[in-house]
């Protein structure tokens, strides 16, 4: 049942976002649709595509790389992202690079949380009890260890939306700019007289949740498989 109406509320999202991304002209709210789909697909894809893999070399790889990524997110953790906004806005950062950005620190997060993964999977597994950081077996890892780290990273991935739209509105509030797009739903929250009315913000907020919940679930579920296999 669940799964169900994750898939729906995801597919409404979708047609919804496609709608808006051809109807730029379109009402404001249909036109965050669009702009947010885009996004999230764009976050998504490199957080999947560039974190998992580094978290997972971190986890089971070379200690330079752990070493690499452990400086980085905690760079991150001491400068929160609007701060850093305030350095990539001026030097005329265009949608596509932004969103390059936005992808980059996704994927940095993503792959502290799967290499966290990897290591509290390998202090449970006796087999790798007598193993070193630098060295595991490819057959070890996809069978043992990625189905352990595959649930935290679809959680925190799916938290990307709500992530994305506390951005966009305090960038915005603060009066730095929306990091994503001018036209999504955390610019229009954000700016005073964006031509949405109180219920169509509450309409906003309730669409951001309702995909991290259904994001949440669906993760949920393909992680669960994933173990089973």
């Amino acid at each position: 049942m669940h799964l169900r109406l994750a898939l729906l509320i995801v597919g409404g999202w979708v047609c919804l976002g496609v709608y808006g991304w051809l109807n730029p002209s379109s009402s404001p709210w249909l036109s965050a649709f669009g702009s947010d789909l885009g996004t999230l697909v764009v976050v998504l894809a490199l957080a999947l595509i560039v974190g998992v893999p580094v978290g997972a070399l971190a986890g089971s790889g070379p200690r330079w790389i752990d070493s690499s990524l452990g400086f980085m997110t905690d760079w991150i953790a001491a400068v929160p992202a609007v701060l850093l906004l305030a350095f990539v806005r001026p030097s005329g950062a265009s949608w596509g690079l932004s969103l390059l950005w936005l992808g980059g620190l996704r994927s940095l997060e993503v792959g502290w949380v799967v290499r966290s993964a990897l290591l509290r999977a390998a202090a449970k597994d006796e087999t790798w009890a007598t193993r070193s950081l630098g060295y595991v077996p490819l057959a070890v890892f996809l069978r043992n260890r990625l189905p352990e780290a595959a649930r935290p990273a679809f959680a925190h991935l799916a938290l990307t939306p709500v992530w994305t739209l506390l951005l966009d509105a305090v960038g915005v509030a603060a009066g730095l700019g929306a990091v994503s797009s001018e036209r999504s739903f955390g610019a229009l929250l954000g700016r005073p007289g964006a031509g949405l009315g109180g219920l169509a913000h509450a309409s906003a907020i309730a669409a951001v949740l309702l995909l991290t919940w259904a994001l949440q679930v669906l993760g949920s579920g393909w992680s669960l498989r994933l173990a089973r296999k």
